[in-house]
């Protein structure tokens, strides 16, 4: 049975003990503000689910003379919170449009990429088959410097999009008690409530998570392992 916003705010007021929907601290639009900002920020960062992964699909080329690219550069969406270790590259075969997969090392500490690769010195790197790439901010860095085309593929976590109204539907059902006390609890700390009402709210919280993992930890068992290329 699918599952509103409406139906977390509802949850939310009775968390927080603000039944009456004219107060302007706690009116739906308030309550929306709270649930969007633990939704899109604190939920990616809490969590690691399912519906929240995805592929980052992307071209590189010569044009870029420093191997670095912005999401903006690369035409791909910039919701990636945490980018796994797996990634692939392939050098694109125009003739016959076919392919082949290597692995590409992801690192997100730029001393530990720059202590291999050096910094400043883009003028002496010769370009060919990329096979480290650093993530960091909303840059990509590529070493070494691409010579040609080549197509990359790097799986990893996005953020999610704010809810736009009352009327939408979650994309799991069974988020909806998660979110309803995961922003709640946040309503409560910033309004500073009593220690009492923030430890009730905060173990409703703990709950909630733990039932919402358990169902993801179920799903990873049956589900089959991610092929390799």
């Amino acid at each position: 049975m699918a599952r509103l916003v409406s139906d977390v705010l509802d949850i939310m007021r009775v968390a927080i003990g603000r039944r009456n929907g004219n107060d302007p601290d706690s009116n739906d639009e308030k309550l929306l503000d709270y649930l969007n900002d633990f939704y899109s920020l604190t939920m990616s960062d809490d969590v690691r689910l399912f519906e929240q992964f995805g592929t980052m699909s992307f071209t590189i080329d010569e044009t870029i003379g420093t191997g670095v690219y912005n999401f903006s550069d690369l035409d791909v969406d910039s919701d990636f919170v945490s980018i796994g270790q797996e990634a692939f590259i392939s050098l694109l075969d125009p003739e016959n449009n076919s392919v082949s997969w290597n692995q590409l090392s992801i690192y997100q500490d730029p001393g530990e990429f720059f202590s291999i690769w050096g910094i400043n010195n883009n003028e002496i790197l010769i370009p060919g088959y990329p096979t480290n790439v650093l993530f960091y901010g909303n840059e990509l860095t590529f070493r070494t410097i691409p010579d040609t085309a080549y197509l990359v593929k790097i799986y990893g976590y996005k953020m999610n999009s704010d809810f736009q109204t009352q009327n939408d539907i979650l994309s799991n059902p069974r988020w909806l008690r998660y979110l309803a006390y995961g922003a709640a609890l946040n309503y409560a700390t910033d309004y500073r409530y009593d220690q009492n009402t923030l430890a009730g709210i905060q173990r409703g919280f703990a709950r909630e998570k733990q039932l919402m993992l358990q169902h993801t930890h179920n799903q990873i068992k049956n589900s089959r392992a991610m092929p390799r290329f």
